[in-house]
């Protein structure tokens, strides 16, 4: 187990298994204007991220397999917002007191999260849930990564 710690917020994750879970996901398969534009800026992200997603074993080129709700694109006025998500295997702490998983229900109103601003372009909302199963795991996380970027031209 890795610890990753973002201020007030720390992630006891089993990188090796998020990275094994990653090695059996495809790419972004989609061909609309936003997916290829995402995955074009995702050399961006990973700058913006400094490395945390190596540490917690993400594979930012994979999808997870949420389907048509893989990456939801956000127009703003003068930017665009890309809310992608992303699955790590372990625990979320905040402020020393773990985040217990708890079931989403009809409407997430269960689902515990916490945000953390990394830069002016990239914040994460990582989400405790019951309702991912990934094989032989028993705490998986989910990491929204939302990236700010100009608007598309095309």
């Amino acid at each position: 187990m890795k610890s990753v710690e973002l201020g007030n917020i720390k992630l006891v994750v089993d990188s090796i298994e998020t990275r094994k879970f990653y090695e059996t996901q495809n790419g972004f398969v989609c061909n609309c204007p936003d997916c290829l534009d995402y995955v074009s800026k995702i050399s961006n992200v990973q700058l913006e991220l400094n490395g945390i997603d190596k540490e917690l074993g993400i594979d930012l080129y994979k999808a997870v397999g949420q389907g048509m709700d893989e990456l939801m694109p956000h127009d703003y006025d003068g930017y665009h917002l890309y809310v992608v998500p992303y699955y790590v295997i372990g625990k979320l702490f905040v402020n020393g007191k773990e985040l217990e998983k708890e079931s989403s229900g009809s409407i997430w109103s269960n689902t515990r999260c916490v945000e953390k601003r990394l830069t002016k372009n990239l914040s994460l909302i990582i989400t405790t849930t019951e309702d991912i199963t990934i094989v032989a795991a028993r705490n998986i996380l989910t990491i929204w990564l939302e990236y700010k970027t100009g608007l598309r031209t095309k």
